[in-house]
């Protein structure tokens, strides 16, 4: 994967965007940071690009989150235990 800096993009945007449908993908850099991804993309294909990356963002939201009841405990509640929980809430 190619790796471009953000100047790159806004001096010589059509190098980049034929680097884009070259390569595949280009990674946008910041102070040699990654802080973006170019992907191709076309009329016919946009909308399923755009449910993958909506995908991958909510397949990562959801490892964080059983990542975090790992680390806090809450991974082994019971069904019991959460409705409890719930229970609890409400009353407060």
């Amino acid at each position: 994967m190619k790796l471009i800096a953000s100047r790159e993009l806004s001096a010589k945007p059509g190098k980049v965007w034929k680097d884009v449908a070259k390569e595949g993908s280009v990674v946008v850099t910041r102070d040699g940071q990654p802080v973006g991804i170019l992907l191709p993309t076309s009329a016919a294909t946009l909308i399923e690009d755009m449910q993958e990356i909506v995908f991958a963002h909510a397949r990562r939201a959801v490892s964080r989150l059983r990542a975090s009841a790992v680390h806090n405990g809450t991974f082994s509640l019971t069904q019991k235990d959460i409705e409890a929980e719930i229970r609890e809430s409400r009353q407060s």
